[in-house]
């Protein structure tokens, strides 16, 4: 059955478990991108999805028309017993002088497999 065909209210039979997650978000200058990525994976992330990013705040306008003026979005999907030593390590980062934002949301992921 597509969607099409089940309609918006149908529900399937074999509808899989949602699981709950967090999506961790930072923010960051693209010149820490490694750094920032080097502390998720020692926190044991095991994948994230790295996409320019613009914009203007608390440090200024970040307009991406130069290499040094250029931000990172880094998006991380953990299950919430990861996420405390995560932002334990980007505090330590924060606090070292990097520039990093982060901000964290409650998802609910379709799992990988059946």
């Amino acid at each position: 059955m597509t969607c099409s065909e089940a309609g918006p209210s149908a529900v399937h039979p074999a509808m899989p478990t949602l699981e709950a997650r967090k999506l961790l978000t930072v923010i960051a200058p693209r010149e820490f991108q490694r750094f920032v990525i080097e502390r998720l994976a020692d926190c044991g992330a095991s994948g994230y999805t790295v996409t320019p990013a613009t914009g203007s705040g608390s440090t200024g306008l970040r307009s991406g028309m130069l290499a040094t003026d250029a931000n990172v979005r880094i998006e991380v999907i953990l299950p919430e017993a990861q996420l405390g030593a995560t932002l334990e390590g980007l505090s330590e980062l924060i606090a070292s002088g990097y520039r990093v934002k982060a901000f964290v949301a409650d998802i609910t992921l379709l799992p990988d497999r059946p």
